[in-house]
């Protein structure tokens, strides 16, 4: 673990300089669009705004939902309704946004784009920090942590991997924690993405995530329909650097599982894997109070 660390944190050395650069140049782009948009298009700035400011909330399959709603509602054309029900949390669309739909469309898209990637620009920073403190323990965060949003972030950044995916969120009345929100952004990353992995061959690709508030625990379970894992495999499953996956560097690497056990260890919490021939389901629990382990991340109800 000590090599693994000492390796991580070489590699985190050199992503810092190119995440930064990513991030400023981010921002700059931001500015400068709108101040194009002010000059050029005034009319156009405040859907550029709305996607700048909250991105995209809806899931693909919400936005399948919706639009079909939208599409007869309003008489749309199929896509044009879709991409409205990706950029309008609402069941209504106001005036302005069907006065020219597509270019409304159009600028919101350049908006949520910036979005994601100031905010995956974001995340980054908070993945080469945690790959460093693979060998750590000693984490002091104190964030004030809202699960069911940090979900919510996570499926935003994986949004690309979820276009063929049925996403259903349930989410609890969840109480506040303290600690990191980069964190447990990374932890649903890495389930999300892992049983996106394991559905590629699945038909109808299903993830179910629900979140709920018993006798002072939090639980949250992440289950997908993809393949059976067998018993070898789930016992080896969070371990670093095992992996099942051969398409290369980015897929091999085998620390997603391993660092979201750590994560959720961190905070006094467990993380279980069940898995047969129908579906396969993560399962973290969490204290909510009373808890008093060794490590310095603290849950508060």
């Amino acid at each position: 673990m000590t090599t693994l660390g000492q390796l991580a944190a070489g590699i985190a050395h050199e992503l810092n300089n190119a995440i930064g650069v990513v991030s400023s140049k981010t921002e700059r782009l931001e500015a400068l669009f709108m101040e194009l948009l002010e000059e050029v298009h005034p009319e156009a700035s405040q859907f550029f705004d709305f996607g700048l400011l909250f991105g995209q909330k809806v899931s693909s399959s919400e936005a399948r939902e919706r639009g079909a709603v939208f599409e007869k509602q309003y008489q749309l054309p199929k896509d044009i309704a879709r991409e409205l029900a990706r950029a309008v949390p609402a069941n209504e669309l106001s005036a302005h946004w069907l006065k020219n739909p597509h270019l409304a469309i159009r600028y919101w898209q350049m908006g949520r784009d910036l979005h994601d990637l100031r905010l995956a620009a974001k995340h980054s920073v908070g993945i080469v920090k945690s790959v460093k403190q693979l060998g750590r323990a000693d984490i002091r965060l104190d964030e004030e942590v809202d699960l069911n949003s940090t979900i919510n972030r996570a499926l935003a950044l994986l949004q690309s991997d979820l276009r063929r995916v049925s996403v259903r969120m349930r989410p609890g009345s969840l109480p506040i924690i303290k600690g990191s929100q980069t964190e447990w952004v990374q932890v649903w990353i890495n389930l999300i993405k892992n049983a996106c992995d394991a559905m590629a061959q699945t038909t109808e690709p299903t993830i179910d995530i629900q979140t709920r508030c018993s006798r002072q625990r939090l639980y949250v379970t992440v289950a997908n329909n993809g393949p059976e894992i067998d018993e070898a495999t789930r016992r080896k499953i969070f371990q670093p650097s095992f992996t099942t996956k051969k398409e290369g560097l980015s897929f091999g690497l085998g620390l997603g599982l391993a660092i979201v056990k750590r994560i959720v260890s961190g905070y006094g919490g467990t993380v279980a894997v069940k898995s047969d021939q129908d579906k396969t389901i993560f399962r973290i629990k969490l204290p909510v109070e009373g808890y008093h382990g060794e490590t310095e991340h603290h849950l508060r109800g």
